[in-house]
């Protein structure tokens, strides 16, 4: 049995914040990890200064990827933004192994007409998304690694945030759409909205935005972002730290999300994993078999380093 407390907010323009209520002392079943502390932070947000409106959507063709736009589209509607939609036409060169040059040298017609296909498919399917959600959409056929190409993309157009789906654990989805979403996830200098074949199914509403922390001033970095979507439909932010860190801390933040359900899960990755103190691998799991839409963002430049006080930005967390 663990214990939980209900702390003060991060002092952010006192006249927005706003408590929900909540129990003074709810308790947080965690099978044999022993006694911890949670900490849970409530409020409102105000907007944050002024930058780039504009969303980006990779698309493969495949309808796993297209269920992304709708959620794109209700945040971008939202906050008066647009979208931008991007596929991404890998040359067959790029593809085949050359064990036998009769027959793995690729067409040059075929793939031209692959690529003008997907051109076509992409440019109809950026007016019906326009037509359908009155928000401005461009789109933009790429030739490349798919990787690659999105995390370029969304950096030359410094796109606000990264909408996509992700394969789930039977790997039912597009021949790359899963591993481009890891990859966009480690690398993109923006935050990703990335959703499970089964969280893309929700409703495209937001009310409340779960914050993971773990100490770290690393950890703290995806707080401005979550303020941002939480403020673009008016939801409340719940942060999240377990103390000490529980032996099963994956069992407890589960349980805590399936007991407050949030409409999205925030955190900050690291690297090729997330972070080494208490989250472990707890966010590839909610990325790809969660139900819920994950906010992930990888700071660059920030130490992963726990720190007695964990201060992101102006912000100090109460004790």
């Amino acid at each position: 049995m663990a214990t939980a407390a209900v702390g003060e907010p991060p002092m952010i323009l006192p006249k927005n914040l706003r408590l929900r209520d909540a129990p003074r002392n709810p308790t947080l079943e965690e099978g044999g990890a022993g006694l911890f502390e949670v900490r849970v932070f409530v409020m409102s947000i105000a907007p944050e200064s002024a930058m780039s409106r504009e969303l980006l959507v990779p698309l493969d063709g495949s309808s796993l990827a297209d269920e992304a736009v709708a959620h794109a589209a209700e945040i971008a509607r939202r906050i008066e933004g647009s979208l931008h939609l991007v596929r991404v036409h890998t040359p067959l060169n790029m593809l085949v192994v050359p064990t036998d040059a009769a027959i793995s040298i690729p067409d040059p017609v075929i793939d031209e007409r692959i690529r003008v296909d997907a051109e076509k498919w992409l440019s109809r399917r950026a007016r019906a998304v326009s037509d359908l959600n009155d928000v401005p959409v461009t789109a933009e056929l790429r030739v490349g690694a798919p990787e690659a190409e999105i995390v370029l993309a969304s950096s030359e157009r410094r796109s606000r945030l990264v909408v996509c789906t992700t394969r789930g654990a039977s790997g039912a989805a597009s021949s790359w759409l899963g591993s481009v979403a890891d990859s966009v996830i480690r690398h993109a200098k923006c935050p990703v909205l990335a959703m499970s074949p089964v969280a893309v199914k929700r409703d495209v509403c937001v009310r409340t935005v779960l914050v993971l922390l773990d100490g770290s001033e690393a950890s703290g970095a995806i707080i401005p972002h979550a303020e941002w979507l939480a403020h673009a439909f008016g939801a409340e932010i719940d942060y999240l730290r377990l103390m000490p860190p529980p032996e099963n801390p994956s069992a407890a933040i589960l349980e805590y999300i399936a007991r407050t359900k949030p409409d999205v899960v925030a955190l900050a990755t690291h690297g090729r994993g997330f972070s080494r103190l208490f989250l472990g691998g707890i966010a590839d799991e909610l990325v790809r078999t969660g139900d819920r839409p994950i906010l992930a963002f990888r700071p660059h430049d920030i130490p992963w380093t726990k720190q007695a006080n964990l201060e992101p930005a102006a912000n100090q967390l109460a004790r």
